[in-house]
């Protein structure tokens, strides 16, 4: 056997913790295989993203396997069987044909790394990739680390690598923080977050690159207050090397002072090419390519770097001059935003009043809801401009707008420049928003606490910094539930706001939310006056939530489906999400619900808008749970908010999830706590308002299966205190269910069933498959512990049906376990003879439960248990409990 590769960590591993996470997710899979088990996985990222070190780096988390890496040669690419051959003289194999016979031993786990896969002869790549996919004894796994897309041509047909792998990952680039301690380990520079954007926007954050810029000069330039970013002098022989034709250079830099490319034929004007001849050239060339259009033809260099290179070697007044003629036609087409950011590119005086106009044209944006453009607008101005003051105000406004369009990590990344030493109400007000979205609600609380203060102490409200102010607090009122001021802030909104402005519109349709949570009220749904469809869809998410709260799912579902694709739609899109999952799972409809909640975690991790995700993980988790998923149930919980400084929307939904999840798995201690701590949260003045955070009856019925019972009466007694006159029918029907148990416990055993009866007829007309089950596997319970067996029958029969059609597959087990011990329902001949609540009792015991957990599981006493317990010792002809698995095998066996 081959000894496995051992490798010392260097310090560039430590530079790409996003690639990192790639690496550990890799390797997490690897050592999951089974016997017999392969796995194919392709790694790819353009050159110079840091292949290489992912490889050392995965090589460094498999010890204990066996790890070959070989690297693809071009000039050996027509030369069969030349990298099997290599890697077989790695493992230590006779020869090619003896690979198998090494790796696919019982004991063998075994994985092969090719770097340069584009590089591979086929046969060799063909044999591989039939190892993963044919192992019989051994573990094996293929990395394949590559260009972005790779084909292979297997018998005249053309197969892309990506589509046949088990799995595929595209290495990232480098983020600004990740350059930032690039810098501090590689050369000891602290670098500012504004140095890191400029070396990322002209490396394009790739790993190789950035590490050039780095290099490009000594330690000490790096460790200047801001430095500046030197272009390596590589690059410019690289361009040069790669252009034929020296008037090409013409054209390439009037593609260069387009940030992201532009038409044909503005290209052909400024690199005075007016047959496009030139353009032909460059194409051809791989140095221009054109970008998929649906109108004119579009041209970008190939490589960001070549950008770089061409404006720092053209002096500025024809850097100018160009940006002039871009401007000029830009304005004769009304590419309004275009012209002037070429404009302001122009300016060369620092007064000019271009960059003035640029930043008046962000301000536009933003009023309008176009706050990614706004973003843009803003940034650059800030940039343009000379006067400090200016500058921060731009930053600020351009910040804003970022958190707007929910492009969080920019916008944490800006915010991480700022003086925050200095205070005002545009920088607290900012800060303020940033940390609600980041779900931190002290500070947001006291940053925005501080701006409103000085901004109320104001004559007159500030115009622009009034009513954003107002939309601000309204939201973190409703996040943190105290509807009075969400509603005076709504209020001032209004009052300070022109007449079709987005903060005014906004408040206005989350007041929505807070006066339903007030009155009890489903409001009525109709437009806002000044509402574009953006806003719109601030309507449909609040009424949506409370079409849901107020029992009404299949409307909910309808007004949370409406999205929109506007820059600035997803943090409302994620609300939508957290909503329309759980409406879906009051539906039954389970598979969209799970998928609603995927969608919605993925949309949350690629925005940054944490302080949502426990709403996704509250029915992720119940859905996982039912299904029998627990490990999918497990990863949920361990990603629930745990920090004591959440919001009300972070807190009630992280409880409930751990109460419910406790709840399934028989932990009733756990879901205690969580119980618990909902009482405590839920002391909070309106977070018990009807329908919006339904724990209540699940908490006492835990209460009452611990013999809590005043306690769960006290409960239940308030519940119904806060319910009196509210028509949420659901939650009347719910906190039925520990009321008939506590009145069945005192002995009014016929009034007890009455009150079940009464909570499905309060059900009958409402689309709730899911309530109705939980409710018909209670009341089965209850049924079976009074003995009424075939009532109980019919209970559980229904539960299992309408668990059956959502997929609840854990639900419909426990529903038919029931029918099983009370004797009736799917019956069969068990081992030895046993009765079916005595197979279920040993079954359980067998399986490590206690006594006292298996009659909590079975609602018997631990008397009762101990007493089946015995009988089935006797028929088993065993004297214990360590016995018992081993006996209940040898019987089901024997049947």
């Amino acid at each position: 056997m081959v000894a496995s590769v051992s490798f010392t960590p260097s310090s560039s591993q430590t530079f790409l913790p996003r690639a990192s996470i790639i690496v550990q997710e890799v390797s997490t899979q690897i050592k999951r295989l089974e016997s017999g088990e392969g796995k194919l996985f392709h790694i790819s990222g353009q050159p110079g993203a840091g292949k290489t070190e992912f490889g050392m780096q995965l090589i460094d988390e498999l010890q204990g396997w066996t790890v070959v890496r070989a690297t693809s040669l071009s000039w050996l690419k027509n030369s069969p069987r030349n990298l099997l051959g290599h890697i077989a003289h790695k493992l230590g194999a006779h020869s090619a044909n003896s690979i198998r016979g090494v790796i696919d031993r019982l004991d063998a786990s075994t994985v092969v790394i090719v770097d340069d896969v584009h590089w591979a002869d086929v046969e060799s790549m063909q044999k591989l990739i039939e190892y993963s996919m044919r192992m019989v004894s051994g573990r094996f796994a293929l990395i394949m680390i590559g260009l972005d897309e790779e084909n292979l041509v297997f018998h005249d047909e053309v197969v892309s690598l990506p589509s046949i792998a088990d799995s595929t990952y595209v290495l990232p680039p480098m983020s600004i923080e990740e350059i930032r301690q690039l810098a501090l380990t590689d050369v000891r520079g602290r670098i500012s977050t504004t140095t890191a954007t400029d070396i990322q926007r002209i490396t394009g954050g790739i790993y190789g690159r950035v590490k050039e810029v780095l290099h490009s000069e000594s330690p000490d330039h790096w460790r200047m207050p801001n430095p500046n970013i030197p272009i390596p002098q590589s690059w410019h022989a690289n361009l040069l090397r790669r252009i034929t034709n020296e008037e090409v250079w013409h054209v390439l830099l009037a593609v260069a002072v387009l940030p992201s490319g532009g038409p044909i034929d503005l290209v052909k004007l400024l690199g005075n090419d007016p047959t496009g001849m030139l353009c032909d050239d460059a194409v051809r060339s791989g140095l221009l390519r054109v970008l998929p259009s649906d109108g004119q033809p579009q041209v970008d260099l190939v490589l960001p770097i070549d950008r770089a290179v061409l404006q720092s070697r053209t002096p500025l007044n024809i850097l100018a001059q160009l940006h002039h003629k871009a401007a000029e036609y830009y304005g004769k087409w009304n590419q309004k935003d275009a012209q002037l950011e070429h404009e302001a590119f122009a300016a060369i005086d620092p007064n000019d009043p271009a960059v003035r106009a640029l930043a008046q044209r962000g301000y536009a944006l933003g009023r309008t809801g176009h706050w990614m453009e706004s973003a843009h607008a803003l940034s650059l101005a800030a940039n343009r401009t000379a006067h400090q003051e200016e500058s921060n105000k731009y930053l600020l406004e351009s910040i804003d707008s970022l958190i707007a369009a929910a492009d969080l990590p920019q916008a944490r990344s800006r915010a991480s420049t700022l003086d925050l030493g200095e205070t005002g109400i545009q920088q607290d007000s900012m800060l303020g928003y940033l940390a609600i979205h980041e779900g931190r609600r002290l500070e947001a609380r006291n940053l925005l606490h501080r701006a409103s203060e000085e901004l109320l102490a104001q004559h007159p409200i500030d115009p622009i910094h009034g009513p954003r102010m107002a939309q601000r607090k309204v939201l973190l009122n409703l996040v943190d539930w105290n509807p009075e001021e969400l509603l005076v802030w709504a209020d001032r909104a209004v009052a300070w706001t022109e007449e079709d402005a987005g903060e005014k519109v906004e408040a206005q349709a989350i007041s929505l939310i807070g006066q339903s949570i007030l009155d009890g009220c489903l409001p009525e749904d109709k437009p806002i006056p000044g509402e574009t469809t953006l806003h719109a869809q601030r309507r449909h998410m609040a009424m949506g939530w409370l079409s849901m709260v107020h029992d009404d799912p299949v409307t909910a579902r309808q007004k949370l489906e409406r999205r929109t694709s506007i820059n600035g739609s997803e943090r409302i899109s994620l609300w939508q999400d957290g909503w329309l999952a759980r409406s879906l799972l009051l539906l039954g409809e389970w598979e969209s619900a799970a998928r609603t909640v995927e969608i919605g975690l993925a949309r949350a991790e690629q925005f940054g808008i944490r302080f949502l995700e426990p709403l996704l993980l509250w029915s992720g988790a119940t859905i996982a749970t039912a299904r029998g998923n627990s490990d999918l149930a497990r990863n949920y919980m361990s990603r629930l908010s745990t920090d004591q400084d959440s919001f009300i929307v972070q807190s009630m939904p992280s409880a409930m999830c751990r109460m419910w999840v406790h709840r399934h798995r028989n932990e009733i201690p756990g879901a205690i706590v969580a119980g618990e701590q909902l009482e405590k949260i839920a002391a909070h003045k309106h977070v018990n308002a009807p329908g919006f955070w339904p724990w209540q009856d699940v908490h006492a019925t835990h209460l009452i299966r611990i013999g809590e019972t005043e306690r769960a009466q006290e409960l239940v007694n308030s519940t119904l205190e806060e319910l009196r006159g509210s028509d949420i029918m659901s939650a009347h029907a719910k906190i039925a269910v520990p009321d008939a148990m506590l009145m069945i416990h005192h002995g009014d055993v016929k009034k007890g069933f009455k009150r079940f009866d009464d909570a499905l007829d309060m059900l009958d007309p409402l689309t709730l498959p899911y309530y109705r089950a939980r409710i018909c596997f209670e009341y089965g319970q209850a049924l079976r512990r009074q003995g009424q067996r075939r009532r109980a029958d019919e209970q559980f029969a229904r539960a299992a049906s309408l668990f059956q059609d959502m997929g609840a597959d854990a639900m419909v087990t426990l529903a038919n376990r029931e029918r099983r011990v009370g004797g009736l329902g799917q019956r069969s001949e068990q081992a030895g003879g046993l009765t079916p609540q005595e197979y279920e009792i040993a079954r359980l015991v067998s399986s490590g439960h206690a006594n006292r957990e298996v009659a909590q599981e079975l609602f018997l006493s631990p008397k009762t248990v101990e007493y089946h317990l015995t009988r089935v010792y006797k028929k088993l002809g065993i004297r214990n409990r360590m016995e018992l698995a081993e006996a209940l095998k040898k019987y089901s066996h024997d049947a």
